[in-house]
């Protein structure tokens, strides 16, 4: 089989690097991605990714051959159909991921092989979590979502800026906020069968990739609308107030968002799917509509100015909107 259509680019203007952990092959043709950059935690499982943007390399790609070496040297091998892999990390210490292209002939066509490392839980946060297990009350609220977000996404939002930089933690703490609250909202299992939904919309056209757009996509629950306004495929349009009225407008929204090219909607489709670009991209999404609605106030204000009212607009209009907002 060839190349699928999910694997075949990488989104305008982004470099693979800007997915996640990532290299390419020496001439440019391929490039494997790791969803989560090293350190990698122990007993949590990672996704591998191998992009062709080559057309003749992709047409010729039939299978792919993984080769897991861990610290023990034991190698683990695994075949797929697809670039996409998946591996617990089951032990400390370094980490090697290779992976083959093969033609219909098994034949190596292409290679790529990404070092990692491995290393255990956050000790502070085992320890906190311990603390509130043992104290009376709620205790932390979700444990599991903490993990995720401490154990893989931590570089990802302590790195986020705003493009229009501010001294202020505002804009950081938005952004943890919105990722903290979509790793609650759906589990992993949850969000992995709802990007797979998204990436059969486009590979098989079996189900709309309009009406799964409408959902909130990976860990922070980016909306493709909202993604496409934002990435400037579609023309900024804010819905009216009334729902009478805001019924028909989103539907011509919604007409737009399936008028895209279907180049459009892959990489819509890979910006939600790495937590790297998905952490990235709900930065911009909360930047741009702080920028509409309240232009001349800093995130710090927006947080902590008027009750946090600025702040729930915001986040209404990230999950719902973007609606008209009276003067």
């Amino acid at each position: 089989m060839a190349i699928r259509k999910t694997e075949s680019r990488i989104p305008a203007s982004l470099q693979v690097a800007d997915l996640g952990q990532a290299i390419n092959n020496a001439n440019g043709t391929c490039s494997l991605v790791s969803c989560a950059s090293s350190p990698l935690v122990r007993d949590r499982t990672y996704q591998y990714v191998v992009f062709v943007t080559d057309n003749t390399l992709g047409n010729s790609v039939n299978s792919f051959s993984w080769t897991i070496t861990p610290q023990s040297g034991i190698v683990l091998t695994f075949d797929t159909p697809d670039g996409e892999f998946f591996y617990l990390a089951d032990e400390h210490g370094p980490l090697q991921v290779n992976v083959r292209l093969l033609n219909s002939g098994n034949n190596e066509i292409a290679t790529l092989t990404l070092q990692q490392e491995v290393i255990g839980p956050s000790e502070i946060l085992e320890d906190l979590i311990d603390e509130a297990i043992d104290e009376p009350g709620a205790g932390m609220a979700n444990p599991e979502a903490l993990r995720e977000l401490i154990n893989e996404h931590n570089v990802y939002y302590q790195n986020v800026r705003p493009e229009n930089p501010e001294p202020e933690t505002g804009f950081k703490q938005l952004v943890f906020n919105m990722a903290f609250e979509g790793v609650i909202k759906r589990k992993p299992s949850e969000r992995k069968r709802h990007l797979e939904q998204l990436a059969s919309a486009i590979n098989e056209g079996t189900t709309d990739f309009v009406t799964l757009g409408t959902q909130g996509a990976g860990v922070c629950a980016i909306r493709m609308l909202l993604l496409a306004m934002t990435k400037g495929m579609i023309p900024w349009t804010t819905l009216p107030q009334d729902p009478n009225q805001r019924a028909s407008a989103a539907a011509e929204l919604h007409r737009s968002l399936a008028a895209l090219s279907e180049e459009n909607r892959i990489d819509l489709f890979n910006i939600a799917r790495f937590p790297k670009s998905n952490i990235t991209w709900c930065g911009r999404i909360l930047e741009n509509l702080r920028n509409r609605y309240f232009n001349s106030t800093s995130f710090d204000d927006v947080i902590s100015g008027l009750s946090g009212t600025r702040t729930q607009w915001i986040v209404a209009q990230y999950r719902q909107g973007p609606v008209t907002r009276n003067p």
